[in-house]
């Protein structure tokens, strides 16, 4: 029976830190997010968000000693099919469903290759009395205190997330086939991801394992950052002293891009909305682009 689940959005991103005291320098001192009260009872996770309103959550251990593992929340239009879906799939890990403060419901899941996904509803759909303090330690009454980022960038929303599989092919029965994403050609050189994207124009990037690791280890894994102006980006960046390792870039769509790490060694990307409505490219069922007929 052909899937039900509807992603219509990606919800939030969750980034594994060790020190919220060190990583809000980053994402809101530097990047400009902003720290909202935490829907859940976990005191290891802070909650930002990005002008849209899309989410990122760092989180630190929870047992104060091992890293966790980064997430990514879809967003989904009936839930409960979803569930029922997910169930019926076979894949690992799937969780019971939970709720949150603020009456947003979820489930976890692997994929093949334990890639952590999330589903969700949409954020807020009861009231919460819930503050924050600067650090984000959430409790259920008081002042919520709204720390102003000095930085002058905006990070519109998350343009899109990369994902390390080991077969493409075997991965796109969740992406393309469980999930519903859409796949398109993608808009970079060579044939080594595929390129896929929800209704929104948000997008999942499933990334094939390098020929070799660099020495910052294995960065398929990321989260892209939308801005409206990567030069105004990069210079703020560079102002804070912050190292761009790779970009500013363009892609065959007109996306500019560039790279960079959080204080953790997360890999992060900063990029426009790129153009790729009228593309001369074309793709097969698992992403494989060819450009007037050629492979790339």
């Amino acid at each position: 029976m052909p899937s039900r689940i509807r992603i219509k959005t990606i919800n939030h991103v969750g980034i594994p830190v060790w020190d919220r005291r060190v990583s809000l320098k980053f994402y809101r001192d530097i990047l400009g997010l902003q720290v909202i009260p935490s829907m859940v009872d976990s005191p290891n996770i802070v909650w930002t968000r990005t002008l849209d309103g899309t989410m990122v959550h760092l989180i630190e251990p929870s047992d104060g000693e091992n890293l966790g593992n980064p997430h990514v929340a879809f967003e989904v239009d009936d839930f409960d099919l979803t569930v029922d879906d997910l169930r019926a799939s076979g894949y690992p890990e799937i969780t019971e469903p939970g709720e949150r403060h603020d009456g947003q419901r979820c489930i976890f899941i692997n994929d093949d290759d334990g890639n952590r996904l999330e589903f969700t509803t949409k954020s807020g759909l009861r009231p919460s009395t819930r503050v924050a303090d600067a650090l984000g330690y959430t409790t259920e009454s008081g002042t919520n205190a709204v720390v102003a980022s000095p930085s002058r960038i905006r990070i519109l929303t998350v343009n899109h997330i990369g994902l390390p599989v080991t077969d493409r092919a075997r991965c796109m029965r969740m992406y393309r086939d469980l999930l519903n994403i859409n796949v398109i050609p993608h808009q970079i050189d060579g044939n080594t991801l595929s390129w896929t994207e929800m209704p929104d124009g948000s997008m999942v990037h499933v990334i094939d394992p390098p020929k070799k690791i660099g020495p910052r280890g294995d960065g398929r894994q990321h989260v892209a950052f939308e801005v409206a102006d990567i030069e105004s980006t990069g210079e703020a960046l560079e102002n804070a002293g912050v190292e761009i390792v790779e970009g500013i870039g363009t892609r065959h769509d007109g996306q500019q891009f560039l790279f960079i790490y959080d204080p953790d060694g997360n890999r992060i990307e900063i990029a426009t909305r790129g153009d790729h409505s009228n593309t001369p490219r074309t793709a097969d069922e698992n992403g494989y682009t060819n450009e007037n007929g050629v492979l790339l």
